[in-house]
């Protein structure tokens, strides 16, 4: 888990909730999976790429469309 040592707000939203994780490059839906260390891991299959799921990028996450 990384440590913040800066004074700013975290950029990243405190809950997943409404989002959804989508690749920086492609903007498909991601894949969790479980990893051997015990984390979990999102994985782009077309683009053959992924992320730590505790350390997203911030292109990784889009707003789900609001409804009602």
């Amino acid at each position: 888990m990384k440590r913040l040592l800066r004074k700013e707000a975290d950029p990243l939203p405190s809950s997943g909730r409404g989002y959804v994780h989508v690749c920086p490059h492609c903007a498909q839906p991601l894949t969790l999976h479980d990893l051997r260390d015990g984390d979990q891991a999102y994985w782009c299959h077309p683009c053959n790429l992924g992320h730590r799921a505790s350390d997203p990028p911030l292109s990784a996450l889009k707003r789900l469309p609001q409804t009602g």
